[in-house]
C-alpha cells in the first residue's frame, strides 16, 4: 500500500509540464521561445503555431531586412499577413532614421492578444524589459507596433485568444 502511493506520488511529480523544460531555439539566432514567453531580437522574425492544448511552439526564427516590418504603402492592395495557417509571426527590426517596428502576423482562426516588454538601447547600454502598449491582432490581420528609439528585443508573453474583429489598443504605456 505504501509502496503504491510512493509510485503515485513519483508519477505525479514527473507529470509533463505545459511548456519544454529546456528553451526552443534555432543554432545561429538570438530569438528563443521559454516556458511561454517568446523572446525576439531586433533583425529576426519568430514563427509560433498553437498546440491543441494552447500552448505554443518555436517553429522558425528567420533573419529579416527592415523592409520586412513595414507596413504597406498608402493606397498598396497587398496583404501585410503572410502568416502560414495556424501559425503567429513577431518581427523585429530598427533602423535610426525611423525607430523600430515589430510586425504582428496572426495566420489563427481566432484573435491573438499578448503582453509586450522591450529592451531599449540607451546611451550606449540596454535599458529594460520595460513594459509596453500593445494591439490585439485579429485573426488573419497584421498588426504594426513602433517606438521611436532603438528597441533591441521585445519579450513576449500571455498569449491568449481575444474576440477582436478590430485592433484594440489599450491606454500608451510610459515609463
Amino acid at each position: 500500500m505504501l509502496l503504491t502511493a510512493l509510485m503515485a506520488g513519483i508519477v505525479a511529480y514527473g507529470a509533463q509540464v505545459p511548456y519544454p523544460a529546456t528553451p526552443q531555439q534555432f543554432e545561429g539566432r538570438r530569438s528563443s521561445f521559454v516556458q511561454g514567453t517568446l523572446n525576439v531580437a531586433a533583425g529576426e522574425r519568430a514563427t509560433l503555431r498553437q498546440n491543441a492544448d494552447g500552448t505554443y511552439d518555436l517553429i522558425g526564427v528567420d533573419r529579416i531586412e527592415f523592409r520586412d516590418v513595414l507596413p504597406p504603402a498608402e493606397g498598396s492592395r497587398d496583404h501585410p499577413n503572410s502568416a502560414a495557417p495556424g501559425t503567429v509571426r513577431f518581427g523585429l527590426h530598427l533602423r535610426q532614421d525611423v525607430g523600430s517596428l515589430l510586425k504582428v502576423e496572426n495566420g489563427q482562426d481566432e484573435g491573438l492578444k499578448y503582453s509586450g516588454f522591450i529592451v531599449r538601447y540607451v546611451g550606449g547600454q540596454a535599458r529594460g524589459p520595460a513594459a509596453t502598449s500593445v494591439c490585439t491582432v485579429p485573426p488573419g490581420m497584421a498588426n504594426f507596433e513602433r517606438w521611436p528609439e532603438p528597441v533591441i528585443q521585445i519579450v513576449i508573453g500571455g498569449l491568449e485568444p481575444s474576440d477582436d474583429v478590430a485592433p484594440t489598443c489599450p491606454p500608451h504605456v510610459e515609463d
